[in-house]
């Protein structure tokens, strides 16, 4: 199993604004320990420079996964949430967390290799 960097992930998380960055959910179990999860932009490899805090954002579980397989993206100069679904409520809407922290590479990186839309018709 890989060895993952907690401290990052929950600095990340901060970093983020604590809150899904794309619709602002921000729950936690009956512990009070948060549901948010620490998405990797650029998918995780056990590698060092890919579990650090500038390759994560904070992300719903639902949110997390449709990042993951390239339902949604975020364009990083808009500030805006793009999805494969063009009638997606967050489509097109601006984010609500920060994503300031973030390696704007990495973004590029999930748009061309993750991402299932057209980036030319999604950012245009």
């Amino acid at each position: 199993m890989p060895y993952r960097n907690k401290k990052d992930s929950q600095k990340a998380i901060a970093l983020s604004g604590k809150c899904c960055v794309i619709c602002g959910w921000n729950k936690c179990d009956y512990k009070g320990k948060s549901l948010l999860i620490g998405a990797h932009v650029r998918a995780f490899r056990n590698v060092s420079d890919y579990d650090k805090y500038d390759n994560i954002i904070s992300l719903c579980p639902n949110h997390h996964i449709e990042f993951d397989v390239g339902n949604i993206t975020i364009d990083p100069f808009t500030q805006k949430c793009f999805n494969i679904d063009s009638k997606d409520f967050y489509h097109r809407q601006k984010i609500v967390g920060k994503i300031s922290h973030i390696q704007i590479g990495y973004f590029d990186y999930h748009q061309k290799n993750v991402f299932k839309g057209s980036i030319d018709v999604a950012f245009h």
